[in-house]
């Protein structure tokens, strides 16, 4: 990627995702250093939570 000139935050994100980590991995996730922790995650998902937005009354229904 060096070199590369990201023109929208969609084109960073995708490359910045695709991109391997420091050590190797291909997936950063599958690394022991660089993924999240259960309690990183834990504390993502309450920061987020306010973010949904409910499904409408009819898919619920259904």
């Amino acid at each position: 990627m060096a070199g590369r000139i990201c023109r929208t935050a969609e084109e960073a994100f995708r490359l910045g995702w695709e991109e391997p980590c420091d050590h190797g991995f291909a997936d950063p996730g599958e690394c022991r250093t660089c993924r999240l922790s259960d309690a990183e995650i834990a504390r993502l998902a309450v920061l987020l939570n306010g973010l949904a937005t409910p499904a409408p009354a009819e898919r619920l229904a259904a």
